[in-house]
Order: C-alpha cells, then structure tokens, then sequence
C-alpha cells in the first residue's frame, strides 16, 4: 500500500522547494499586512499540508493545480459560509458559538469534501482550511476575504513556484494533468524528444498529459460526508470524557492539521497517503519536527517572534517532508500539524507531549474511525494495507 521511497536526492528538492515556498509566503503575509490589512495572514497552517503535496508528493492526483487552487478556494468558502450561518444560529437561539462549535467544525469539513468530490477538486488541505476558520478566531478576522487571501492568491503562487522549482529535477514533473486535462495519455509520443535540458525542462512546464482520476460517484460522497463528520465531532467531543477519567488530559484534540488527514482518510482513503502508518508516523513527524524546530530557535529567544515565523516553519515542514521521505510516511498534513505548534501558542506548554497528543493519539483515532466508518459500505475497504 506504500508508495515507494524517493532517491534520497529527491529529499533536497523536496526541501528547497517548500523552503522557497515558505520564503515567498513570507513575502506576500508581510505585504499583506503593511498594505492591506494587519489582520490578515498568508503563514497559516493548511500550508505545511500543501507543502507536502506540491513539493514531495508532486505526481499525486490531489497535488495538480487544479485541486490545490480549486480545493482550497473552496475550503476557504465553505469554511467562511458554515462558520457565518451557524454564528447566526446561535445569535437566534441564544448560545454561545463555542456550544456548537463541534457541530460547525464538523460541517464544514464534511461539505468541504463533498463539494471538492464534486468538482473533482479533493485537495486535503482544503479541509483544514475550512476548519482553521472555524476554530482559530483570529482567523476569522479576515471576513468574506479570506476565500480569496490566502485561500485562492497564495496556492496560485505556490503552483507556479512548484512547476518552476519540480521542473529541475530530471526526475520530477510537474503538472502531471494539465488545468483542463481530459487525460490524452501518450498524446505526445508523436513529438520528438527534446534535445537539451532547457528544452526538457520547458516541455514539462506545460503537463504530462496524465488523464486526471473520475469524478467521485454522488453515494461515495455521501459516505464521505458521513465519515468526515463523524470523524471531526468525535474529535472535537472526546477531550471532555477522557477528563472526566484523566484530569489533566491535555485538550483540545482537534487542531487543524485533522481537516486535512480527514479528506484523506474519509475521501481519498485509497491512497498511499492515508494510509494508517503514513497518518500515524507522519503525523507524529510533523508534530515532533514543529516542536524541535520551536525549541531551536528558543536557545535565541526568536520562538514567537511573528517576523521570522516564516523561517521557522520554512525550516520545520521542510524537514518533516525530509523525514516522512526517508521513513516512507509522507503525510501531508504532518506539514500542517507542525505548523499548528509553531502558531499556536497555547500549545507551546506541551512541548514534546504534543507529539503524543494531539498529533498521533488524535491520528489514530482518525484511523479506527476511518476503519469503521469506510468499512460499513461494500464499495469501500480501508485500510488498503496496513505498512
């Protein structure tokens, strides 16, 4: 069920790609903030499961443009429109946003990933940015913009930064489809065969021509729905119960990196990537690489500092994408669970507990879930293997 590991060359492309990535996303959160608004920010953590995608698991379906722009425009929107109808059913029955917040959470990543389905844009970062709006109040700040900033202008960046920086690999291409492919495979086995390496390297800026997977049959995305949103309420439930029994069990278990691993496990569930070794390790990974990465930069004081949070999570996916390679467990949203640390500062206390909980307790129950939920459909088999 593994996908095989990259040459440990690869690991090196894999790392200057999302380093770059997080430099540009520096940039654009700096202007963004000087020009525009203070409030708004391009440094948010849906990004380190994006990184993953486009800079390692690049001949992925879920990492062509299409999905990583498409999907997370509509993470953004979806995540913005439930998040704003429940705020007002709360205002209507005089509750506090926070009783129903479960209830929210787990509605918009589950539409998210219907509405992804039927668009034929499933990108698992799109599910933590839906549910980084609902849970994350700063967040919020950004208003109906946020589907356009960061959710639309910075994927349109980072695809174009993906196709230049992929593209000098000889062992790498990117975009597998192009943005309206119909799948022509070997529709260029007719051309002759570049003579140079600039000629190589601009014929595969233009796509491989790879036909893109079938659109998601309507009943399978009935069972994602269900799925997901049993999967993110259950998350979002369990903390006050196992409190109940162990005081001091460290909450909340649902961080945002979740969105993203529950389009896989509940959506893409055929996957290499939502495998039940790749959510667990890989999860684990992200989440130990953000705690290190927290610490390093502690011995200077600069752990919070919001100017070099760039640098700070430009060093931290990097490696976890580095490390997922070089253990067969990339993961995406590993990259977005240690982001979550490097931004989130109540969760600065657990230090490396964060490992244990949220990252791979929170994973593996994300997986017994996927398990029996995927399960209860005779069309669905997950996992597909278990190492």
């Amino acid at each position: 069920a593994g996908a095989p590991r990259p040459h440990p060359t690869q690991h090196l492309w894999s790392f200057l790609g999302a380093f770059l990535g997080f430099a540009l996303l520096g940039l654009m959160d700096r202007a963004a903030k000087v020009w525009i608004d203070g409030s708004w920010a391009a440094l948010t953590p849906p990004f380190g499961a994006m990184a993953v995608l486009v800079f390692s698991a690049c001949k992925a379906p879920l990492a062509q443009p299409r999905n990583v722009i498409v999907g997370n425009f509509i993470g953004g929107t979806v995540g913005y429109l439930v998040w704003t109808f429940m705020h007002e059913l709360c205002v209507l029955l005089g509750k506090a946003d926070a009783d129903l917040l479960w209830l929210t959470a787990a509605f918009a990543v589950s539409l998210t990933i219907v509405v992804q389905e039927r668009l034929g844009a499933v990108l698992p970062p799109g599910g933590a940015t839906a549910l980084i709006y609902v849970i994350v109040t700063p967040v919020r700040a950004m208003g109906a913009f946020y589907p356009i900033f960061p959710c639309l202008v910075c994927p349109c960046a980072w695809v174009g930064l993906g196709v230049l920086t992929n593209n000098l690999s000889r062992n790498r291409a990117y975009p597998q489809t192009s943005w309206r492919s119909a799948g022509r495979p070997g529709s260029d086995a007719k051309s002759p065969a570049p003579a140079t390496w600039l000629a190589k390297y601009v014929k595969k800026l233009g796509g491989m021509s790879v036909a893109p997977p079938p659109k998601t049959p309507v009943v399978q995305s009935c069972w994602s729905f269900l799925g997901s949103f049993v999967g993110i309420a259950t998350l979002a439930l369990l903390p006050r119960p196992i409190q109940a029994v162990i005081p001091g069990f460290p909450a909340p278990l649902l961080v945002g990196s979740f969105g993203a691993m529950a389009v896989l496990v509940f959506g893409a569930y055929k996957a290499p990537l939502a495998q039940p070794k790749n959510a667990v390790l890989g999860n684990g990974i992200g989440a130990a690489c953000g705690v290190a990465v927290y610490h390093l930069f502690a011995l200077f004081g600069n752990e919070v500092a919001p100017e070099l949070l760039w640098l700070r999570a430009g060093l931290a996916v990097p490696l976890t994408i580095v490390l997922q390679e070089a253990t067969g467990t990339v993961h995406p949203p590993g990259g977005a669970t240690a982001m979550v640390f490097l931004i989130m500062k109540p969760l600065h206390s657990l230090s490396f507990l964060y490992v244990i909980t949220p990252a791979m307790f929170g994973a593996v129950v994300m997986v017994c879930l996927g398990m029996v939920m995927n399960n209860l459909t005779t069309t669905r088999a997950y996992p597909q293997g278990w190492w």
